[in-house]
């Protein structure tokens, strides 16, 4: 034991520290960590559409996912013969210690078995929540009712949108 620093003080500033160092996701502030916030925000391209049971790639799909200063925006295309559908929409986002909230001002979707054979709806979707944690080298985000996931595969630099049941919706890869 070394006199100039008895144990239990040392105990008691290695215990001072736990308690006010960060988790892994969340950070002082009411905010994740910078590192969880930048794996999400940032833009990335939509690389796989999965529709049907099929896996669609460019050039028969098209789209962009965008998380900057509080807005995020989506636009994805894709026709085929598997139909038509298109989506330009923005809205904003939200922090919380160890949540990320987000939601559509605007959303235009068309949608039809062609181009020239289309409904467009225009709606706003409301604000969702989703918890954030860690899975090894995995970022996921997922609602409270579990119907949508966000896995983040933070070394390949590509995330997978999916239902609650576990089937892949689309894949994007980070581009910035």
């Amino acid at each position: 034991m070394n006199k100039r620093h008895p144990a239990w003080k040392r105990d008691l500033c290695i215990l001072a520290l736990l308690l006010t160092s960060a988790s892994p996701v969340m950070a002082q502030g009411g905010q994740p960590d910078d590192a969880v916030r930048a794996i999400i925000e940032g833009t990335w391209a939509l690389v796989e559409w999965h529709v049907d049971g099929r896996v669609i790639d460019p050039p028969e799909m098209d789209g962009w996912w965008m998380v900057h200063d509080g807005v995020v925006m989506a636009t994805r295309h894709r026709e085929g013969d598997q139909g038509y559908e298109s989506t330009a929409g923005y809205g904003t986002y939200t922090w919380g210690p160890t949540s990320w909230t987000y939601g559509y001002d605007r959303s235009e979707d068309r949608r039809g078995s062609a181009s020239d054979d289309t409904t467009l709806v225009i709606q706003a979707i409301p604000q969702r929540t989703f918890e954030i944690t860690w899975d090894g080298g995995h970022l996921i985000l997922e609602d409270a009712a579990r119907t949508l996931r966000w896995d983040y595969d933070v070394d390949d630099r590509t995330f997978l949108l999916m239902a609650g049941s576990g089937r892949v919706i689309r894949k994007y890869r980070r581009v910035d």
